[in-house]
């Protein structure tokens, strides 16, 4: 849970659970590189962001949970006006400035978080003896010690190596990279959650406290497990979506890929996510601003994310 300025922080914007009632949770994948297995130099060391910001609505009265992808990429405004991604206020400020982050973004109140490292992620699909998803194309990553590790196209049952490429491959896909990533994060994680729920009612307790081993998070873990047994026994639905994700390079932060300013389209997948509705396949397209379009405006001229973007300072 962190130091007890965090622990305090933390209990203060946390919105706590109404009996019988849905709550969200923002679950965070950190790139924190102990041990990874990325080819790519600029993704080692301990420089930490998370690259996977999902915030989950737990309806445990209906048997229901719906995965939204916050995009890494999406601009976040800060209070002096200026903009940053909202991946950065996790570098930034923690778990706390995270959650603030996204609850400020969507409008929606978070009662829980959940953090779980890039070797967290491979312990927990190896606990589980592998999980099965459908790979969009084939993957193939040199890790730290020169070993290359390959996961086919198709459906396949990933160990937690593979999981992990699974997890955090782009460069692999054509379009809007971070986008597919973040789909497969969230085909990845549903397919958890499947494993779990498909064991005999007996073996949830144990295998949930085995995974909480790699969870950092305000859950007790004696709800953790009530929060898994409440799912078992029955079908459970599972709807997943992402926010606003198109967007550009912004020639004003020297080619920086940013997501479009969308302020609408957030209201309207949260509108969407907060009734219990199925958020997958929402157009954005109609409230999104482009940037060059932003740039034409004068009162965005003379702004503080004007002189964020085009002034020369950049933020990656």
């Amino acid at each position: 849970l962190g130091d007890a300025k965090t622990v305090s922080e933390l209990e203060k914007i946390l919105v706590p659970e109404v009996p019988g009632q849905p709550y969200y949770v923002l679950v965070m994948g950190s790139d924190s590189r102990e041990g990874n297995y990325s080819s790519h130099i600029d993704q080692r060391g301990d420089n930490e962001r998370s690259d996977v910001m999902m915030l989950v609505r737990i309806d445990s009265k209906n048997k229901k949970v719906t995965l939204l992808s916050i995009p890494r990429d999406t601009p976040y405004q800060l209070d002096d006006g200026s903009y940053v991604k909202i991946n950065e206020m996790f570098n930034n400020d923690g778990v706390v400035g995270a959650v603030k982050a996204v609850s400020k973004l969507t409008g929606l109140p978070i009662s829980h978080h959940a953090e779980v490292r890039i070797s967290g992620l491979e312990a927990i699909v190896d606990l589980l003896g592998g999980v099965t998803v459908d790979v969009p194309t084939e993957l193939s990553y040199v890790t730290t010690d020169q070993e290359e590790v390959t996961v086919p196209a198709g459906r396949q049952t990933l160990n937690g190596r593979q999981a992990q490429i699974f997890a955090r491959a782009r460069h692999e896909f054509e379009g809007n990279q971070d986008q597919q990533r973040q789909g497969n994060v969230r085909t990845l994680l549903q397919a958890i959650v499947d494993s779990i729920l498909s064991r005999p009612v007996s073996e949830i307790p144990n295998i949930v406290l085995q995974i909480a081993r790699y969870v950092d998070t305000d859950y007790k873990t004696f709800d953790l497990v009530s929060l898994a047994m409440g799912f078992s026994g029955g079908k459970t639905t599972m709807y997943n979506g992402t926010g606003p994700s198109e967007g550009d390079s912004n020639p004003g932060t020297n080619g920086k890929w940013l997501c479009y300013l969308n302020p609408e389209g957030w209201q309207k997948v949260a509108s969407v996510v907060d009734s219990g509705e199925d958020p997958s396949g929402l157009d954005f397209s109609e409230t999104q601003t482009l940037w060059t379009d932003v740039t034409d405006q004068p009162e965005f001229k003379g702004s503080m994310a004007f002189k964020y973007y085009y002034g020369g300072a950049s933020s990656d």
